[in-house]
């Protein structure tokens, strides 16, 4: 420590040098955020044959070929079909962009102990994104997205 103060460091000098690490390491090297990186707020429901679903699972897998691909946000429906999507946590929302839809629902059969999901009841196409034919669009500020009835 002495050897420091000797070599014309002063109290001033390192308290500077301090605070611009601290600055550096707080902000970064200036470098965004990817769009895939930051999260909105989105929700929906979904219906099959007009009555809400509870435990389908929704799949988004992004149109921008630049999202990594596992990058892929879902959600699984509640009682009232209602849900909320979230890509790296539970519910934290989606990445704005266009997206591709799967959906699949695998229905209760057994609600003993633990419960046993069945066969998916939704038609085969529904299950692949390629082939639903459903499109959402999630905007940089929180989105509903259009009702899925199945």
């Amino acid at each position: 420590m002495i050897q420091f103060w000797t070599q014309g460091f002063s109290i001033k000098s390192a308290s500077w040098l301090l605070v611009s690490a601290i600055s550096i390491a707080v902000t970064g090297c200036g470098e965004s955020a990817k769009p895939w990186e930051v999260v909105v707020p989105v929700k929906g429901t979904v219906t099959y044959r007009g009555k809400p679903v509870s435990g389908a699972q929704i799949s988004l897998y992004p149109v921008n070929a630049e999202f990594p691909s596992s990058v892929i946000p879902s959600a699984t429906s509640v009682q009232n079909g209602e849900f909320s999507v979230g890509t790296y946590g539970t519910d934290d929302g989606a990445p704005a962009g266009e997206y591709r839809v799967a959906i699949v629902w695998h229905p209760l059969v057994d609600k003993g102990s633990g419960g046993s999901r069945g066969d998916n009841v939704l038609p085969p196409k529904l299950a692949n994104p390629e082939t639903s034919g459903l499109k959402v669009v999630v905007h940089s500020e929180e989105t509903t997205l259009p009702s899925f009835n199945l």
